[in-house]
């Protein structure tokens, strides 16, 4: 299969990536508490329950902040939470809004100038009272509006809220999340760029109508041996790159495909040097890969779907994951995107990753077609075609597929982080039991709960000695 016309687009994507990547600001920052407003003085509002726990609620204060950055120099209004531990320290969270400004050189006097964020905080004070906390927060207004900000605190040991203590701030300032949806054609305008392909022993074309395109394969005397012998595809010479953190997902409305048990649809993405893409057969939806050490199709993955042929979508999402790329093929309902008829998923790593063998993609599909294996590492380079398919033994009516509405989804993946975590599990009695926690086999103990992460979801995964991978996938 061959995939024309994409060199003169080839450093678009290059170019964005490179943009984007330079929004991304560090900084440092001290900040000096200059007023604390917490009823009952300093220590705001504390109690101790009957099991010992020291809480305090409602400490507030406000701080001077100096940054290397303008757009993080102001000043900080900080509401906190904390309680004790047996051994002296305290978990600390809470929210925290900055506004923009500057500071005359006395460090009294402060102009707003324009801009706030706003973020939560979670920590740990040591018993020394020095602090380690991280913050994360979003802009609001002036040159901050939607950005977000990431930082660490650090505070020596001392008095707490000691003015002459400061905090110690180090983080990343970063633009908004990405996260937009654009039509690439709605085939109600002129195909400048695209290109057809089809397979040489058989006849392809394509046509307009009502503003939907129709492709049309005929394979008279072609028998089917590999993907490749009986495919017509149809697509665009536009060229993307996924970067770092990003998810990239063409969809296209499948508005028909004729019945026939051996026809169908395919949307796919690359270029001349590599392609992947996601099938829609009858019964069946799967991932795929070209091309392979021998120059075929390497199936990544693939699942049994009874799916319609009419008004469905077809999703293949990309997301990069520093030099592997994640794979999502859905084919979804066209009345209700959020109800997914079909899925499949693959991750191509710079390794030889598996790949369906013969007998296994014919339990899938009823197909015996030769496949290759993985080639190794993934593809950087993306154009999108849309395509039909048949696998016939020469006697099959042709097939037409009838497209709408080629899009692509563009949005930012959170980071997820792995740590050693223990899962503590104890039989069901009907009784109920709380976990305490103590710092020392000889006590004191005191209920152990494990506080959320403001702005972040967390799950707790045992230790074990099997290998797992773990990724997010953003819901329709």
């Amino acid at each position: 299969m061959l995939i024309r016309g994409l060199a003169p687009l080839a450093v678009c994507g290059l170019l964005a990536r490179t943009a984007v990547s330079a929004q991304t600001t560090s900084f440092t920052a001290t900040g000096w508490v200059n007023a604390v407003f917490a009823p009952g003085g300093i220590a705001g509002i504390i109690c101790t329950n009957a099991l010992g726990q020291v809480l305090v609620r409602g400490l507030v204060h406000t701080a001077r902040v100096q940054a290397t950055d303008a757009r993080v120099t102001g000043q900080v209004l900080i509401i906190g939470d904390a309680g004790y531990n047996a051994d002296g320290t305290a978990n600390w969270e809470g929210t925290a809004c900055l506004q923009v400004g500057t500071w005359d050189a006395a460090g009294t006097n402060f102009t707003p100038t324009g801009g706030m964020w706003e973020g939560s905080w979670r920590g740990v004070m040591q018993a020394d009272n020095s602090l380690l906390l991280s913050i994360a927060g979003y802009g609001s207004g002036g040159t901050i509006d939607g950005l977000r900000v990431e930082e660490t605190l650090t505070r020596t040991a001392g008095p707490i809220l000691d003015p002459t203590i400061p905090y110690l701030y180090s983080g990343t300032i970063k633009p908004a999340p990405v996260n937009t949806s654009v039509v690439l054609q709605s085939f109600d305008k002129p195909f400048t760029g695209w290109s057809l392909d089809f397979s040489p022993s058989g006849q392809g074309s394509f046509f307009t109508t009502n503003q939907q395109l129709t492709l049309r394969g005929y394979y008279p005397g072609v028998r089917t041996t590999s993907m490749m012998d009986s495919f017509v595809d149809f697509g665009t010479n536009g060229n993307w790159t996924v970067p770092d953190g990003m998810t990239f997902e063409w969809r296209a409305d499948l508005v028909s495909l004729n019945d026939s048990a051996t026809n169908n649809a395919f949307l796919l993405v690359g270029s001349d040097s590599g392609l992947y893409g996601v099938l829609k057969g009858h019964d069946f939806v799967y991932l795929y890969k070209w091309p392979g050490p021998n120059g075929g199709f390497g199936i990544l993955a693939g699942g049994k779907a009874q799916v319609r042929n009419t008004n469905v979508v077809l999703a293949l999402a990309l997301t990069r994951v520093s030099s592997s790329i994640a794979l999502t093929g859905r084919v979804l309902d066209k009345a209700d995107p959020a109800l997914v008829l079909g899925q499949c998923s693959a991750m191509d790593t710079p390794n030889v990753d598996a790949t369906l063998n013969t007998n296994q993609f014919q339990a899938l599909t009823g197909m015996n077609l030769l496949l290759d294996a993985d080639i190794g590492a993934p593809f950087t380079s993306f154009a999108v075609y849309l395509g039909a398919g048949q696998y016939t033994d020469g006697h099959q009516p042709a097939v037409l597929a009838t497209f709408d509405n080629l899009e692509l989804r563009t949005s930012e993946i959170p980071p997820v982080s792995v740590e050693r975590a223990v899962r503590l599990t104890w039989p069901a009695t009907g009784m109920n039991y709380a976990v305490e926690a103590a710092s020392s086999v000889q006590g004191p103990y005191l209920p152990f709960q494990d506080l959320a992460t403001p702005g972040v979801n967390q799950m707790t995964v045992p230790v074990s000695d099997l290998m797992r991978f773990f990724r997010l996938q953003q819901a329709p």
